[in-house]
């Protein structure tokens, strides 16, 4: 069994969120990836987090059954939501859903930036280099460099891509260690 199997299972086995961030400051579970303190992850197991990715505080992913695929150099602001069951609505005895759930996987290529306080909806696949602005519903997938803000989100224009391809085929990507470093120094999980 390969050392990523056996850290995933050890993941599972920890009861308490807080505990398991700490471990992955510390032991590198997540490396090169900031998750913030107060960032809810729900089945942890299926969150699968590319290098230098940023989720920022007040976050909450459920990773559910679907699972949450987050590329790298990926930066997610404050109050991101994402989840990846829903309930069924559309049944004929039961309101305003029945008990069955359905859970699609949520994937979120490289280099995307998403604005504070987005949803982003079962299902959904956002393309390398999107921006989701701040507030968004992402209901559909989104293209490769495209910039979608609104409620239902919708393409409101594109990244240069030509300009985009350049930079991440040298891997220009926003890096701030200083800044993580500050953060990273000063946490002090709570144990419950």
């Amino acid at each position: 069994m390969s050392f990523q199997k056996i850290r995933e299972r050890i993941i599972q086995l920890i009861p308490f969120s807080k505990i398991r961030k700490h471990l992955s400051w510390h032991y590198g579970w997540f490396p090169n990836n900031f998750i913030a303190p107060d960032v809810l992850i729900s089945n942890i197991k299926n969150l699968k987090l590319g290098g230098n990715v940023w989720i920022h505080s007040r976050g909450i992913l459920r990773c559910g059954l679907g699972g949450i695929t987050i590329g790298k150099n990926t930066h997610i602001a404050e109050g991101v939501y994402m989840i990846t069951t829903n309930h069924n609505y559309k049944n004929t005895h039961q309101v305003p859903f029945d008990n069955t759930a359905y859970s699609y996987s949520i994937s979120i290529g490289e280099n995307v930036w998403i604005g504070a306080n987005s949803s982003i909806l079962p299902g959904v696949k956002i393309g390398d280099g999107a921006i989701i602005a701040l507030g968004s519903v992402v209901t559909k997938s989104v293209p490769k460099c495209a910039i979608v803000g609104g409620n239902p989100a919708k393409i409101i224009g594109y990244r240069d891509i030509e300009t985009y391809d350049k930079l991440a085929r040298i891997n220009a990507t926003y890096k701030n260690e200083s800044i993580l470093y500050t953060i990273v120094k000063d946490f002090k999980p709570e144990i419950n």
